[in-house]
């Protein structure tokens, strides 16, 4: 059975997903390997899996036709993880099971997760969120003769392309013939730098990437790879990092990288913190609370959707033409059909994000001790507007 890295593709198809019975099961299997190396303790893990969705097939309203699709999807999912699974790389994966709508999804994420298994109408996206690896990250690592690229993102990075040049080595001879033979050396120099990012830019021609980070130890070499690099590349340069570029490891380069990539995105996220706090504060592009969010996503104005960590609310949903609001309405607003009851209308309210082709951030941001809020909000959810 293959597995799918998590892309915004494959987070839009799950946000599709959505059944008329709670049939749609979420489960997350933690691969870490110093916790579950050994198969007896993922088969243990496993057990407890099944065990308790099992546990919530008996304890839900469920009805006939539903339990025995649930019953499939238990049967499935346990042949699954009982199989030899391709996961290599993985720290976790998550499984979407919906044998009532012909659905078996599997994605692996390079970070670990902690077990768990949900069963609703629709699948859990949220534990998702900040595992996205759509490729956006490029690391190029230069020595004088050689060259690594790699992609990825915040997950982890695999090395896609390498090269190497035929470059003298530099010695000390003395007089006019060492005058000229540095020239010789320098000249190479700048040919093999020539080709590395020739060739980074042609990778980038093919499939852009948002953010590229340079290892290069030598400081003349940072100063020529500036002189070389294409205006486009130089601009999405994030930081720079020293390493052995020629015998580190992937794991190696990925630690490095990270430390850039975190730095960033918090960078990413104050920039957007501070966007939202001006808006809302005069009155602008911003919605601050459950009903105005809502109410925007049903409008399709938001830009950017913002989610607290395990934030949960109830609301309400319209089966028929979707529209989504807090608790406590009955009919909806818009051709009075009898609106279901949502326990938790966040998870709605992120497919509803994704189908529109919004952003979702997740804030992870500790509640400040000196301050009642939750966070750099109030509320479960906040949200940038388009207009």
């Amino acid at each position: 059975m293959h597995a799918n890295q998590l892309t915004d593709d494959v987070l839009r198809s799950l946000s599709e997903v959505e059944a008329d019975e709670p049939v749609v099961v979420s489960m997350w299997v933690n691969l870490d390997p110093s916790l579950f190396a050994t198969a007896a303790a993922r088969s243990t893990q496993f057990n407890s899996l099944l065990n308790d969705l099992a546990e919530q097939m008996r304890d839900g309203d469920l009805s006939h036709d539903a339990q025995e699709a649930l019953k499939a999807d238990r049967e499935r999912i346990e042949r699954f993880l009982t199989s030899e699974i391709d996961v290599s790389d993985a720290q976790s994966i998550a499984i979407y099971s919906a044998q009532a709508l012909d659905f078996f999804q599997v994605i692996k994420l390079a970070e670990p997760m902690d077990p768990g298994v949900h069963v609703d109408l629709r699948p859990m996206l949220e534990p998702l969120l900040g595992h996205e690896d759509e490729g956006e990250w490029c690391v190029l690592l230069v020595t004088r003769d050689s060259g690594r690229i790699f992609r990825g993102g915040l997950t982890g990075i695999r090395e896609i392309r390498d090269v190497h040049s035929d470059v003298k080595n530099q010695h000390q001879q003395g007089g006019w013939s060492q005058a000229r033979f540095e020239r010789s050396v320098n000249q190479e120099v700048e040919w093999h730098l020539e080709a590395v990012t020739d060739l980074l830019f042609r990778i980038y021609k093919r499939r852009p990437f948002d953010h590229l980070i340079i290892g290069a130890n030598n400081q003349n070499l940072r100063g020529a790879l500036s002189g070389e690099t294409h205006s486009y590349l130089l601009e999405r340069v994030r930081g720079w990092i020293d390493i052995d570029e020629g015998l580190a490891s992937e794991d190696d380069v990925f630690a490095a990288a990270r430390v850039v990539m975190d730095e960033h995105q918090a960078n990413e996220e104050r920039e957007l913190l501070e966007r939202f706090e001006a808006e809302r504060a005069t009155g602008g592009r911003a919605a601050s609370n459950l009903k105005d969010v809502l109410e925007a996503l049903v409008e399709q104005r938001v830009e950017t959707l913002l989610v607290h960590e395990g934030a949960e609310a109830e609301g309400a949903k319209c089966v028929t033409c979707g529209w989504i609001g807090t608790a406590g309405h009955v009919n909806c607003p818009v051709d009075e059909t009898h609106l279901d009851r949502v326990e938790n209308i966040i998870e709605p309210a992120i497919q509803s994000a994704i189908q529109q082709s919004a952003d979702v951030h997740l804030i992870t941001t500790p509640q400040d001790p000196e301050s009642e809020k939750a966070g750099p909000f109030d509320g479960p959810v906040a949200a940038v507007l388009r207009y």
